[in-house]
């Protein structure tokens, strides 16, 4: 997989905190693929203007405000915001200045048997908003993390992936649950509050009192919603950051285990290796003293 070039399609971007990767055009037509894969933090002046894409792309807003136009249909982007296009349709993307979004993409080519059946691909293009979308979210980190690493089957995880991601979205269009709004209120103000401070929170309790919430109540509404505790998806934000450092930085494993707030390197190290599934040191393919 090629993963030390980046792909920009949009006339005009502005954007910082990318994390993205370019996987190479497809060999033959029609062959599903994915072809980029990123996440990426809209500044000030950003702008996708395009008349047309070869590819088909999902993207989804975890953060901030925008408007996306497709095909001249206009629609408001929010967090929990998805939406979608596929290849040949024009499409416009701007970010609100003052709150920028953060947002995951994904383009791929062709289609693929086992999705015939997906709604995704029974419109050409839309944008829904999702009331429980950290699923998502989830699953294009794994694309990106799995995308980053040097495994053999890296890019048959990572169309597998695509397959489930694609389902899940096809699964959402036409059915968008209703949730209590003060609960689903609260779940969304402290998983925001999570992203933007993750490298600097240390526990729950922390994560409660600046939130202003009941430990409780807020290990109950998370769960309810995220289908985690509010700790678990705070180390787990904390271990994918550590991951992609690992890859691309060459930080060694105790600046990492300093810099995302751990008392000491085992304990990193031990936490690192229950969430991802190998030790940093393995994970990285180098042994750090």
């Amino acid at each position: 997989m090629k993963k030390n070039r980046s792909l920009h399609f949009a006339e005009s971007v502005s954007v910082a905190e990318a994390r993205q990767f370019f996987l190479g055009l497809p060999i033959k037509e029609n062959l599903f693929k994915i072809v980029s894969v990123g996440c990426e933090r809209c500044l000030p002046g950003y702008l996708v203007d395009r008349k047309a894409l070869d590819f088909s792309v999902v993207e989804l807003v975890v953060e901030g405000e925008g408007r996306v136009v497709l095909d001249g249909v206009g629609y408001s982007l929010s967090p929990g915001s998805l939406f979608f296009y596929q290849g040949g349709e024009p499409h416009r993307i701007e970010n609100y200045n003052c709150k920028p979004m953060l947002k995951y993409f994904i383009a791929f080519s062709g289609t693929d048997s086992s999705l015939f059946k997906s709604d995704f691909f029974s419109v050409q293009s839309g944008s829904i908003r999702l009331q429980n979308y950290p699923d998502l979210s989830d699953l294009y980190e794994l694309i990106l993390l799995n995308t980053a690493s040097n495994s053999s089957v890296s890019e048959e995880v990572c169309t597998n992936l695509l397959r489930v991601l694609l389902l899940k979205v096809g699964e959402r269009i036409d059915r968008q649950p209703t949730v209590s709004s003060r609960s689903w209120d609260t779940y969304e103000r402290v998983l925001l509050h999570l992203r933007k401070n993750y490298l600097r929170l240390k526990s729950m309790k922390q994560l409660a009192n600046e939130t202003h919430l009941d430990p409780a109540y807020l290990s109950r509404v998370f769960k309810r919603f995220h289908k985690e505790s509010p700790y678990s998806c705070l180390m787990r934000m904390k271990m994918e950051h550590a991951a992609s450092l690992l890859l691309k930085s060459g930080m060694l494993v105790k600046e990492i285990a300093y810099e995302l707030n751990f008392e000491n390197p085992y304990h990193f190290s031990r936490s690192f290796k229950n969430i991802i599934g190998v030790s940093p040191d393995r994970f990285s393919g180098r042994f750090d003293s």
